[in-house]
Parts: C-alpha cells; structure tokens; sequence
C-alpha cells in the first residue's frame, strides 16, 4: 500500500536517525530494541525531507498506525494504517509527525517523524501539555524530542 500525501494530504513516519534520509523503514514491534522495552516502533524517530517516506513494516501482528490528534499539524489529513498491513507513507509538508500504535499508547508505543526543518522545543512544548496522552506516551515523546533537537 501506498499513500502519498501532497500540499492537501500529508503522512508520518517514526524511528530515530541523526541525519535526514530520503526513506525510512519502522517496524512495529511487540519487544522493542532497548533491553526490557515492549510494544515499540523501531526506530522510533525518523528525520526525512520533504518528500521523503516512511514504510511502516508489521514485524509482529497486532499493530497500527495512526496520529497523535492533538500533535498533528495543522491542516494535514489524518492518516490510517490498519493492523497487521504494511505501508509507505510520502511527507510533502515540513513538520513534525507523531504517531501511535492504538492499542498500545499506553505502553508508549509511540514515534515522531520529523520532516524538513521543524521547531523540536515548540513540539516539546505542545506534547507535555497535549491533553489525552497516557504517562509513558508523553514521556517516550518528550525523550525523542529532545533527541531531534540535539540531532
């Protein structure tokens, strides 16, 4: 499957990288990279340009892909990856995407796709304080953002 999202119709990605790629893959996991860490996408910050992609790959079932509403941006359709379906997602707008496994948000399964050039404090900012975040969720996003930052 994929989706492309233009001025009108935009997607996300999550994972971590340093340097923007023009593509990114994440997997859902059920164990996540870090000792003892669970339900996770991996990576779970991705830095791509505008215009980039990122393919979300079912590893392990039981997994989806679907916005953080309150941290969306502004304008951009919402996007929807259904359980256990693999998709590429192409980011045609510069922001900061965040995304969450529905199910497991309050495990913390969550990811950023950073696209372009973006403001990481104003996105800390919005996410410590975005209402309906489970505790790890809001955690884990305040980690990867300050990890884009200092990327």
């Amino acid at each position: 499957m994929m989706i492309r999202i233009a001025l009108s119709a935009l997607l996300l990605t999550a994972g971590v990288a340093a340097a923007a790629e023009p593509t990114a893959t994440i997997h859902e996991l059920n164990r996540g990279p870090a000792a003892g860490e669970t339900f996770a996408y991996d990576p779970a910050l991705v830095r791509i340009p505008v215009g980039g992609s990122v393919r979300f790959e079912p590893t392990d079932k039981g997994h989806n892909v679907v916005p953080i509403r309150s941290l969306w941006p502004a304008g951009v359709p919402s996007v929807d990856v259904p359980f256990n379906s693999a998709a590429t997602l192409v980011f045609d707008k510069a922001g900061v995407y965040a995304v969450q496994c529905t199910p497991h948000n309050g495990l913390g399964m969550v990811a950023l796709i950073v696209v372009g050039k973006a403001d990481m404090a104003e996105f800390a900012a919005k996410a410590a304080s975005a209402p309906g975040l489970a505790p790890k969720a809001r955690a884990k996003l305040g980690v990867l953002a300050g990890a884009a930052d200092r990327a």
